[in-house]
């Protein structure tokens, strides 16, 4: 393609009012997501001016574009670069071969979790190892009281050093960490498992079912009413 073509291009993409999300805001969410908050990821596969003529072309560009800003994303955020950079080209190799745009939502799903699992596992594997027994045990034991003092038994450390050590390597408290990943499993339960939320309190061993809520409103923003309601939080 001519100079002169790409600026025809660039200018019938302007006047049809395409755009893309911004970088501002792109980097904001993605960060947010990648983070572990509860922010919603825009959904990076979709454009109003499509990349290729045909509706699967313009869909794999539009997925193949999707894995470059979500892989570069994760390895700023952790995860090893070259399971990264291969997964992502497995990914896209993956997108190449695919024969029509049915059930692309739930695979583009995949890949952000995939990509996400990939920055949990490079975190933790930059933890010193009484650490990553700890988020371990914790992460095997979610249904049980698990308090400082149980993991440090497990683990055999004074709760006092296995404290200070968990705060000062992952920027929060063992008790903090125990408590977001409870309500992690708990939106977990509650969407796709279908429990009550007096049964998710009680398994995940809440000491009441007003103090479940309290907590999951905490981290959440929403009670775990709305949430089941399919309010976003």
């Amino acid at each position: 393609m001519s100079r002169r073509e790409a600026e025809k291009a660039l200018k019938q993409m302007l006047m049809s009012s395409y755009n893309h999300y911004s970088r501002t805001y792109e980097h904001k969410i993605i960060t947010a997501f990648f983070q572990g908050s509860n922010a919603q990821l825009p959904d990076l596969t979709k454009y109003e001016f499509p990349l290729a003529p045909q509706p699967l072309r313009s869909m794999k560009n539009n997925m193949i574009c999707m894995v470059a800003v979500i892989c570069r994303y994760a390895a700023d955020f952790g995860a090893d670069d070259e399971r990264c950079y291969a997964l992502s080209d497995y990914y896209i190799n993956k997108i190449e071969t695919g024969t029509d745009i049915k059930n692309w939502d739930d695979f583009s799903t995949e890949i952000l979790n995939h990509f996400v699992e990939l920055v949990h596992t490079g975190r933790e594997e930059k933890y010193t190892l009484p650490v990553r027994r700890a988020i371990r045990y914790i992460n095997q034991h979610l249904y049980d009281p698990c308090s400082l003092r149980d993991v440090a038994v497990a683990i055999k450390l004074t709760p006092s050093y296995l404290s200070a050590l968990f705060k000062s390597e992952t920027g929060m408290t063992l008790t903090h960490y125990v408590r977001d990943n409870k309500i992690k499993e708990a939106k977990s339960m509650l969407q796709e498992d279908g429990y009550s939320i007096s049964e998710v309190a009680d398994m995940l061993g809440f000491d009441s079912v007003s103090y479940f809520s309290k907590v999951f409103r905490i981290i959440n923003n929403c009670s775990p009413q709305e949430f089941i309601r399919g309010y976003r939080c």
